[in-house]
């Protein structure tokens, strides 16, 4: 989350770069905006989610299982396709199973492993809060042609490639 709201201004972005030279005003100014953004956007995602009784990564949980509704998967795949720690995974799954929305499969074979499938009851869920997710999405959006759609996706890869430096 970027808290910062106050924004440097041009100018102050200027009188800074005199006492610190490594700093690129643009670059900055441009960076502290798609942070801001980020946030914001992040807060309005949690506040549809929440509409609907869903963490972020339950909801991410739901719909990755949601693309093969019929298949299990394995936690730790599930784990990675989501973007958390097995560990992480396993309270998700945890809270979901606890909420009806998902069953843990036992290995005919290996009883060490489980699979992961979404229950019907996980796809009412989704099935209630999606359209008012991706009505939401669709708004947010409207303003935005799709070649301004497509330059934005192009940029946001750009940037997503120099992450590669922070982590390391």
């Amino acid at each position: 989350m970027f808290y910062l709201k106050d924004l440097p201004t041009d100018q102050t972005l200027e009188e800074i770069s005199k006492r610190y030279h490594e700093l690129d005003p643009s670059a900055l100014k441009t960076c502290a905006a798609l942070l801001r953004t980020g946030s914001d956007l992040l807060t309005a995602f949690e506040n549809i989610l929440s509409r609907h009784d869903l963490s972020q990564g339950r909801f991410l949980t739901l719909i990755v299982l949601n693309r093969t509704p019929d298949k299990a998967i394995n936690p730790s795949t599930l784990a990675q396709k989501v973007g958390v720690k097995r560990a992480t995974m396993t309270g998700l799954l945890d809270g979901l199973e606890k909420k009806g929305l998902v069953k843990r499969l036992a290995h005919q074979k290996d009883r060490r492993k489980i699979s992961i499938q979404l229950k019907s009851a996980g796809r009412n869920v989704l099935d209630k809060m999606l359209p008012d997710y991706y009505s939401s999405i669709a708004q947010l959006m409207k303003d935005l042609s799709e070649n301004e759609r497509q330059n934005l996706n192009s940029l946001l890869k750009k940037i997503d490639q120099g992450l590669t430096l922070f982590k390391e």
